[in-house]
């Protein structure tokens, strides 16, 4: 397999938006575009859906319509139907969304533990 096979996934993964696209549309399987946004929104904003204005909403819909679902799709990992509006997650996606969540584990649970060279945690 050539780097230039695994670049586009991996690029299109680097942006935090993208993997919470990839997170949200790996939860619904198949979301709005309307829906997704309305759902990273009040993510991001940390409050409701009444407590995110309106205009960032907007925003980050267009934001997505734009740049993120269509990064997130040329790399295979979402399928974007405009008609519907709706989009969908493929088995690229799925797999890569898998991988990241075993990656962050394994990071977690090393970083959690203590090293050899150094057994007691505090200690060094």
């Amino acid at each position: 397999m050539d780097q230039s096979d695994t670049d586009p996934p991996l690029s299109a993964l680097a942006h935090r938006r993208r993997r919470a696209v990839l997170a949200c549309v790996r939860e619904h399987n198949v979301v709005t575009l309307a829906d997704l946004a309305d759902e990273l929104a009040v993510d991001e904003h940390g409050a409701t859906i009444d407590g995110v204005p309106a205009a960032a909403v907007t925003e980050l819909y267009l934001s997505l319509y734009h740049h993120h679902v269509p990064t997130l799709e040329d790399a295979g990992l979402v399928a974007y139907d405009q008609e519907q509006d709706l989009v969908t997650i493929t088995g690229a996606g799925t797999t890569a969304h898998a991988y990241l969540e075993e990656q962050v584990y394994e990071f977690t649970e090393s970083r959690s533990q203590p090293s050899r060279e150094c057994p007691d945690e505090g200690s060094c």
